[in-house]
């Protein structure tokens, strides 16, 4: 590979890098926060989530995870590496026909240090347009998929559980069917998290498809069950404290499971899978072709 082509290529990237990071910065902004004024975070169907189920497709993806995603993003995030490396030390005996990688993606999800879950889910709920090529989560996304379908094939009734913010969301929902579209912490005790979550709005929900993940979690007191980012609920009711008196948070927003929505079901066995690799062996550096080839998939993966 000649000088020209290794600058080109260095060009390419970091023009990839800069555009996705705008992009995730500005996808964050127009999601979370459409009404800067009043600071009120959507509640809808989270239409940019990633979704993916893995119903039909989990053996394909078992091998996809472990010999190409989990190695490759090891190597690129340091702080995932970190966190993958300590559970692999601290992970709870698995049970409940869990393997091993199943425990430990619960372990990263619930650690503090190093603390991956608030970018993997920030991820998670906006970054829909990246899956299968720059989305930095791929093997935990499915490991923690996998475990929580694992964890509910032992149990066949629906949980009432609780979730306590500091965030101010949509009250215009009644009736409405609504998505977390990520991987959503909640405890089945109202009092856990009192202090440190806070109690400005509140849900509780009655999930189907959410799972106890104590018996994993690197903090089993707090009782978590994690809701899948494609469950579907119904806001059927809303209370709030200048109309209820004693009640337990500002606002209560309670929720009743309607079903799932994966609009990404095996989407990477399905054809959505990055062809970057395949396409810069083929690049040839000393052809016009080449360039034109670089600056098309440049397109592709910054605007798809």
């Amino acid at each position: 590979m000649g000088k020209t082509c290794v600058v080109v290529v260095i060009i390419f990237f970091v023009a990839v890098a800069s555009a996705l990071t705008l992009g995730l910065y500005f996808g964050r902004i127009f999601t979370m926060k459409p009404d800067p004024q009043m600071n009120t975070f959507p509640l809808d169907i989270a239409p940019k989530s990633i979704d993916d189920q893995y119903n039909g497709c989990s053996d394909y993806m078992h091998n996809e995870v472990s010999n190409v995603y989990l190695p490759n993003e090891k190597k690129t995030n340091s702080d995932f590496n970190n966190a993958w490396n300590e559970a692999r030390e601290n992970a709870k005996p698995s049970i409940h026909g869990l393997q091993k990688v199943h425990s430990m993606a619960i372990y990263v999800y619930t650690n503090e240090k190093p603390k991956i879950y608030p970018d993997f889910n920030r991820q998670v709920r906006e970054s829909r347009s990246i899956y299968g090529t720059t989305f930095q989560y791929h093997s935990l996304h499915f490991y923690l998929t996998e475990a929580i379908k694992m964890l509910n094939r032992s149990h066949t009734s629906c949980r009432t559980t609780y979730r306590r913010t500091n965030v101010t969301f949509d009250q215009d929902v009644v009736n409405k069917t609504i998505r977390f579209g990520t991987f959503t912490s909640s405890t089945l005790d109202r009092v856990i998290g009192k202090d440190s979550f806070g109690g400005k709005s509140c849900f509780e929900t009655s999930t189907c498809f959410g799972a106890d993940i104590s018996n994993y979690s690197r903090y089993p007191e707090e009782r978590e069950v994690l809701i899948p980012p494609y469950e579907v609920f119904t806001v059927t009711n809303i209370q709030t404290n200048s109309t209820e008196k004693n009640l337990w948070c500002e606002v209560v927003y309670t929720l009743v499971s309607a079903g799932v929505q994966s609009d990404l079901n095996c989407k990477l066995q399905n054809g959505a899978k990055s062809n970057m690799r395949s396409s810069f062996s083929a690049f040839n550096c000393t052809s016009g072709k080449g360039y034109i080839t670089l600056y098309i998939i440049l397109i592709i993966t910054v605007y798809h």
